[in-house]
């Protein structure tokens, strides 16, 4: 595979995203042995060094066990739920962002907005806090989120926002409203800094939700740009057609 040699970033790191996409497509199911570690040097045409970081990797999230004598094997909830589904629905947000352990690695308080967001027709509070984070589900870190927080709401409670999942927390607080949630999606890049905190490829896809909260007056009460791995971000959408709609449909064959 010489096209993993023309990829930016480590090698190690894109044959670990190989494996996962097979565990995650069932070509490597639960039990099964994992070929030996020259087989795999051999196919991809790397080191066998590059094998063993990979499948240490997959060892350390749990995905795969060693066995002393047999062998490397596919755990038994390698394939659960490691996935993102993009909510449509507010209990769907809730189930995505509550999903997943938070680390606090910066943070900055009285600041504006980014210049370049779109409110979508909000309005800046006075000031907010800036909290970076990177959150990990099932103990892999799985995303990088650029929240911002108006201050009034922070400081009711500045320990829980810094460590806890914060759209409940703002739910949370006594007389606060939130009328209104938008959500953009668009598919991006790691550039070098989120790919260092993910541990991914430089380039390597990324799923970017912005998240708008506003009150009833239209004041933005949280503004939050997050960068999802994008190998763990699905989009899922059923549309139920009425049955005049479903014959009026032309037929397909």
């Amino acid at each position: 595979m010489d096209i993993l040699r023309n990829s930016p970033g480590k090698l190690y790191l894109h044959v670990a995203d190989i494996l996962r996409q097979r565990l995650r497509s069932g070509a490597l199911a639960p039990g099964d042995r994992l070929k030996p570690i020259s087989e795999l040097a051999e196919e991809f045409r790397v080191a066998t060094v590059t094998i063993r970081q990979a499948v240490a990797i997959l060892e350390s999230e749990g995905r795969l066990y060693r066995q002393q004598g047999a062998g490397t094997f596919v755990t038994e909830n390698s394939t659960g739920d490691d996935s993102f589904a993009v909510g449509l629905d507010w209990p769907e947000l809730l189930d995505m962002v509550t999903k997943t352990d938070p680390r606090l690695i910066e943070k900055r308080e009285n600041v504006e907005l980014p210049s370049w967001g779109d409110l979508k027709g909000g309005k800046a509070a006075s000031s907010y806090v800036y909290l970076r984070r990177v959150n990990a589900l099932k103990g892999l870190d799985c995303l990088v989120a650029d929240a911002y927080i108006a201050s009034d709401l922070y400081e009711q409670c500045p320990e829980r926002f810094d460590h806890e999942t914060i759209i409940p927390v703002i739910e949370s607080l006594p007389g606060v409203t939130i009328a209104k949630c938008h959500q953009t999606l668009t598919i991006g890049q790691a550039d070098m800094d989120k790919a260092g905190l993910l541990g991914l490829p430089l380039s390597a896809p990324l799923g970017d939700i912005r998240r708008i909260l506003t009150a009833p007056d239209g004041t933005v009460l949280y503004y939050n740009d997050v960068s999802y791995r994008g190998d763990m971000v699905k989009f899922e959408i059923s549309l139920e057609l009425s049955a005049d709609e479903a014959n009026a449909s032309p037929a397909r064959e």
